[in-house]
């Protein structure tokens, strides 16, 4: 059964009694004082995953937000700010025509996957708003063999051929880093030094749609032994939802133009680090055994990509961002948002393995009992 709000709370309550939290910025980065008048800031999307961290940032520190969507994802949400419905398809729901009469300091766009509905938002806005803010990826980088890529690192090319889907939604990993990476050239194109571009790493707290952030702390809440690939040292990035919102309206309040790298944590992660986090935030007395090996059973676990392929994809440099004023809210409490609004969303009772997310009991077994043996013969 789903958690309802008292239970939510409650748990709340007893996680943070328990003192699992790291206390210092446990409650999240301040930022200094919104530089001179609020803005108006039009968002493109709004409503999902980052959309809401974005819109509370934004409103949190006095600014004056309008919201651009479908109005079919979560319609009722933030009931007191200004909205105009649209498609970023010219030939859907009146496409993009509720813009055409306003004025904003600040665009953000959070939805851009595909360049022929960038290329149409970015000629309409160029006038319109004195700054355009993308959302791109680290998945747009070419070569993720080589380790630490910054703002200057190659991007991935476009794909000849893909499919435009209507529901603006990440699709086809195959083609999003070439898609984000001609929307981020777009952008720049079309606005020049008023263009700025934000690549996050996997983003992680409360709100994750498709319950991934969740899956080590729900595993190892379960108990018992807990197989995890390699040896605990690969690195891993993540990053907390609101502290990439927060940046994203640091960034239009300084007007920061170009690139930058939204990864996270401040210092290096490694995945054995991490997986420890989970454990104090959920209480966990799992035993967790490291395979050694990456087998390819394991590559689709959640921040857990074999490293040693794709060492780029795990420790993208946020030198830029970090000096530009990125902060990091405290790991634990990361991980702890995720877990809490996965099981009010979810349940416990959640089937990972199905939903494409994690080993099922059977897999995680056969697993298991290889990485036992091996270590019991050597």
């Amino acid at each position: 059964m789903p958690l309802d709000r008292r239970r939510f709370l409650q748990l709340g309550a007893a996680l943070a009694g328990a003192a699992v939290l790291a206390p210092a910025r446990a409650l999240g980065p301040t930022l200094a004082g919104p530089t001179g008048r609020p803005l108006k800031i039009l968002v493109l999307g709004g409503t999902r995953y980052l959309g809401p961290a974005v819109v509370e940032a934004a409103l949190s520190r006095g600014h004056a937000v309008t919201l651009f969507n479908r109005g079919v994802t979560a319609p009722d949400l933030f009931p007191g700010v200004t909205r105009l419905r649209g498609n970023r398809y010219p030939d859907r729901d009146g496409g993009m025509t509720a813009l055409e009469s306003g004025r904003w300091d600040l665009t953000i766009d959070l939805c851009a996957y595909y360049p022929r509905l960038v290329e149409a938002s970015t000629r309409l806005l160029a006038d319109r708003t004195d700054r355009y803010l993308m959302v791109s990826s680290v998945s747009v980088f070419r070569d993720l063999k080589t380790e630490g890529p910054d703002e200057t690192a190659a991007v991935l090319p476009l794909a000849e051929t893909f499919e435009e889907l209507p529901d603006l939604y990440e699709n086809d990993w195959k083609t999003y880093g070439g898609r984000k990476a001609a929307n981020e050239a777009i952008v720049q194109r079309v606005f020049g030094a008023r263009a700025t571009i934000l690549r996050p790493c996997s983003i992680c707290g409360g709100g994750n749609n498709d319950g991934s952030g969740a899956y080590w702390a729900t595993r190892l809440q379960r108990g018992g032994r807990v197989l995890l690939p390699g040896d605990g040292s690969d690195p891993t990035q993540l990053i907390d939802v609101r502290d990439v919102a927060d940046f994203a309206v640091l960034a239009g309040e300084r007007k920061l133009a170009g690139i930058y790298n939204v990864a996270g944590p401040a210092e290096r992660l490694s995945l054995r680090d991490y997986i420890a986090a989970a454990g104090r935030v959920v209480g966990s007395r799992a035993e967790v055994i490291w395979k050694g090996d990456f087998p390819r059973a394991m590559y689709g676990l959640p921040l857990a990509p074999p490293y040693a392929a794709v060492p780029g994809f795990a420790t993208a440099s946020n030198a830029k961002a970090r000096a530009a004023g990125l902060r990091f809210r405290a790991i634990e409490e990361t991980i702890r948002s995720n877990w809490l609004d996965h099981r009010v969303r979810r349940g416990d009772a959640f089937d990972f393995a199905a939903a494409g997310i994690g080993l099922s009991a059977d897999q995680e077994a056969a697993l298991l009992a290889g990485a036992v043996e091996r270590t019991a013969a050597s």
